[in-house]
């Protein structure tokens, strides 16, 4: 998972994430909603990702409008970072634990 570095304007072929991410061509993302509307979610296919500069140019367009900036919003909202998440939809997520303690995790 990743957030907005910029808005991800509507009609867009491409956006701005963090820098340093596992992507390539043909990876799936989601970008979740950042309006009111629960249904304004983009899934998209990777055409490049810039692991530099964190630009992400995707094979169609975005459908809506996503917000993000370059920082944080935590410092204003008592912790809650409010720029728009991009999941990873192609890999899975293996998280490997060791019962230690008898809890399970």
């Amino acid at each position: 998972m990743s957030r907005l570095t910029a808005p991800a304007l509507k009609g867009s072929n491409e956006f701005y994430i963090g820098t340093g991410l596992d992507l390539g061509a043909g990876d799936r993302l989601g970008l979740l909603p950042t309006s009111y509307s629960p249904l304004t979610i983009d899934d998209v296919f990777v055409s490049s990702y810039d692991s530099t500069t964190g630009k992400v140019v995707i094979t169609g367009t975005l459908s809506y409008y996503h917000w993000g900036q370059a920082e944080s919003t935590g410092a204003q909202y008592n912790g809650l970072d409010m720029r728009g998440e991009v999941i990873l939809l192609t890999r899975n997520i293996k998280i490997n634990a060791e019962d230690v303690d008898g809890w399970g995790g």
